[in-house]
């Protein structure tokens, strides 16, 4: 069974401009880079279950005995679509952000959405 949902609508448009007017174009890039995981799961539109999160490779500092899901998801920050796969504990927070992918509309963060594992 394939547990598939839609979330809500993404992000509002000004997102990363917000960020660039606030602390420049150089500091915002690394903040998105180093929040991308926090930006991309608060905004996703569409999560579905892959399965159970066995690995340790990912560097979190948590407890490793608790239950960890991979969760592919798609997601729409600024007027940008986002396809990627994340882990995600058992009280629904991100943990990691395995991979995520830049597309250039909702067909193809569709289409890669789909194609996840």
């Amino acid at each position: 069974m394939t547990y598939h949902s839609a979330i809500g609508g993404g992000a509002d448009e000004g997102l990363v401009d917000a960020l660039r007017a606030e602390f420049g174009a150089v500091l915002a890039a690394r903040i998105w880079e180093a929040e991308k995981l926090d930006f991309l799961w608060d905004t996703r539109v569409s999560e579905r279950y892959l399965g159970q999160y066995f690995g340790t490779e990912i560097g979190f500092e948590g407890d490793w005995n608790a239950d960890f899901s991979r969760l592919a998801i798609m997601s729409f920050v600024d007027g940008v679509w986002y396809a990627g796969v994340c882990v995600a504990d058992g009280d629904g927070g991100a943990v990691a952000l395995l991979w995520a992918r830049q597309c250039d509309d909702r067909g193809e963060a569709q289409a890669a959405f789909d194609r996840a594992v």
